[in-house]
């Protein structure tokens, strides 16, 4: 879509006559710019895509002995709606629910219980290390 627009203003900009130099940077360097956003954009959802193709994947292994075939309804209006709550639902939502969970694993085998918010914020801070470690930009200073 965009490239159609960036096509419509190149020829408006090359029928014109005497178009200042600084019109003509102005528009190339919007070009970079829009140019650097959709490679970037396809990076970082890159990793979306991975983790929506394991999470259908994970779910059906999962299921495997209770299918007897998967159609394309139980993809599209099983997993991928559940995907977009998935992806629609604040993550400390999940970070409770985890501390929760394991707060009874600990209560059920007599180990050391955690403080309230100790193993939420744990967890908080190992997924956003991984998901900052990979996708990280490479052209980012150190």
């Amino acid at each position: 879509m965009i490239e159609k627009r960036i096509n419509v203003l190149s020829e408006y900009l090359s029928e014109q006559k005497n178009v200042p130099w600084r019109v003509k940077e102005a528009f190339n360097n919007l070009l970079d710019h829009c140019t650097f956003l959709d490679n970037n954009y396809k990076d970082k959802t890159k990793y979306l895509e991975r983790l929506a193709s394991w999470y259908i994947d994970h779910m059906i292994e999962l299921n495997e002995s209770k299918l007897d075939k998967v159609s394309y309804d139980f993809i599209k209006h099983i997993l991928l709606n559940k995907l977009a709550f998935i992806l629609n639902t604040p993550s400390e939502y999940n970070y409770l629910s985890i501390e929760n969970n394991i707060r009874g694993i600990n209560i059920e085998n007599d180990n050391k219980i955690n403080g309230v918010g100790e193993v939420s914020e744990a967890i908080s801070l190992f997924v956003k290390d991984v998901l900052v470690f990979n996708t990280k930009d490479d052209y980012g200073t150190a």
